[in-house]
């Protein structure tokens, strides 16, 4: 089962810290354009998107599921014809479940994503409509708090390497501003549960993406 914590904002404290980063990053993705121009002009995405994953408690029944809420961010850069490598920030949340569990999860992700580009932009012409993209990641979740049960022992904390599949659609808005209009995806985890001490979830979500360079 996932960890119970006595802490009644959770929720509040993780979110308060992920928009604080993103607001960080998008700050300093005012300065992309120009360092993108002396790299050879390479383009390149920064993503902010609101999510819900879906998860399991342990055990068959419909109401063993439940949702995770949260951001996510993300910072791309194309190598070569499309194929890049991104990195990814996500924090989700879930309170009072069951009455009594709060859950926590911090995750960093990095891999490769392939996006094709509808259109593109040059010094002359504008004529990008958006992307879709695929992409396959790895990284480390963090639970920062709750009670994990592992070879008898409750902890206070738990760690895991994770595994990401994912796509998603961009629409162009405006220049280099987009809709993310729907992305999703795969992720597998290996928290202790007292059980399999793996989960395995999908997840779902929309938000904003800045598209740089060409």
């Amino acid at each position: 089962m996932y960890p119970e914590t006595r802490d009644p904002q959770p929720a509040f404290r993780l979110f308060r810290h992920l928009f604080r980063l993103a607001a960080m990053l998008s700050l300093a993705a005012t300065a992309l354009p120009p360092a993108h121009a002396q790299f050879g002009g390479r383009s390149a995405e920064f993503g902010m998107s609101y999510v819900q994953e879906r998860s399991k408690f342990l055990g068959s029944s419909s109401s063993d599921y439940f949702y995770l809420r949260g951001a996510k961010i993300d910072y791309t850069v194309d190598l070569w014809h499309g194929l890049g490598v991104s990195a990814t920030g996500a924090g989700f949340a879930a309170t009072n479940l069951r009455g009594s569990i709060d859950i926590e999860h911090i995750q960093f992700l990095v891999g490769p994503r392939y996006t094709y580009n509808l259109g593109h932009i040059t010094d002359t012409a504008w004529n990008r409509h958006g992307s879709a993209f695929v992409e396959g990641k790895v990284g480390y979740t963090i639970a920062p708090s709750g009670l994990y049960p592992s070879n008898g022992v409750e902890q206070t904390h738990a760690s895991s390497l994770t595994y990401q599949g994912g796509a998603g659609i961009n629409v162009t808005i405006y220049h280099r501003f987009d809709l993310r209009l729907i992305e999703g995806g795969y992720v597998r985890t290996a928290l202790p549960n007292g059980g399999t001490n793996t989960q395995n979830t999908v997840w779902a979500g929309s938000g904003i993406n800045f598209h740089f360079g060409r």
